[in-house]
């Protein structure tokens, strides 16, 4: 009898279960507590055609418990870069993290050259700026790809000569601005991998040097603390060249991103 409850205590302890350490389920409160705004009209190194404001908060507001972050059309400027035609909002989480499992539930937007973006970079980094300090995309859309999404591991010694690793464009029978999906990340010592509804569609091995040379260790520069982004661009290099017009915008089906929640856990 001892025997077995010993046994059963170790399948209990190797098993362990996740559990909720940080959330934000934007049901009130001031968003400024938990998150930073990110400001300026710069084209965030992607040729954006937004500002990053929050005008009168009306650009990222909560709203019947969901964070909406909305691009609008209207001029707007940093007094330090030329203005820009829209604006829309950029937010940093307060709180950083070394692995765990992410999930964040959200509707997408629907329309041309929308990009709203749900990832991470680091809190502080030995190796200087992007891409050497590492990001972690945990899911970018394109607005005019309803059923597309895509996760990015990005790394290496500089912005032209860069390393990915992912998921690529991945198509799925949902329309993602139509309804609510859960994203995740479960991000481990030994591997990332990218969740969609709790199943997982990658993973990519954390076993490896991902730059000889430049990172002195396997996992690098992924084994150190990252906050969370949430924000919605318009235009930019994401889509590859492709023209658009500020006037196609009057075609948008959905201006916003929603977000229902966003919750870390650790394996415990």
């Amino acid at each position: 009898m001892l025997r077995q409850i010993l046994l059963l205590g170790l399948i209990s302890i190797a098993a362990g279960e996740w559990v909720l350490v940080w959330q934000d389920e934007f049901d009130g409160g001031n968003l400024a507590d938990r998150w930073n705004f990110e400001l300026g009209c710069s084209g965030w190194g992607n040729n954006e055609l937004q500002c990053y404001t929050n005008n009168r908060g009306e650009n990222a507001r909560q709203e019947n418990g969901r964070l909406i972050i909305e691009a609008r059309r209207e001029w707007w400027g940093d007094g330090v870069n030329p203005d820009k035609e829209f604006t829309s909002s950029r937010m940093t989480s307060r709180a950083n993290w070394l692995h765990g499992k992410f999930e964040i539930r959200a509707r997408m937007p629907k329309g041309k050259h929308l990009w709203p973006a749900i990832w991470m970079m680091p809190a502080a980094s030995e190796y200087g700026g992007w891409p050497r300090s590492g990001e972690i995309d945990i899911t970018e859309y394109r607005g005019q790809r309803p059923q597309q999404i895509m996760g990015t591991l990005h790394f290496g010694p500089s912005w032209d000569n860069k390393g990915q690793a992912g998921t690529g464009d991945r198509d799925f029978p949902y329309d993602f601005s139509l309804d609510w999906h859960t994203f995740g990340l479960d991000w481990s010592p030994d591997q990332i991998q990218w969740i969609l509804d709790d199943q997982v569609y990658h993973t990519e091995t954390l076993q490896r040097n991902f730059w000889p040379g430049l990172y002195g260790a396997n996992g690098s520069p992924f084994d150190r603390h990252f906050y969370m982004i949430l924000n919605l661009a318009v235009g930019g290099n994401f889509f590859g060249g492709e023209p658009f017009h500020p006037d196609e915008s009057a075609g948008w089906a959905k201006n916003n991103l929603e977000v229902d929640f966003v919750r870390k856990f650790e394996w415990r």
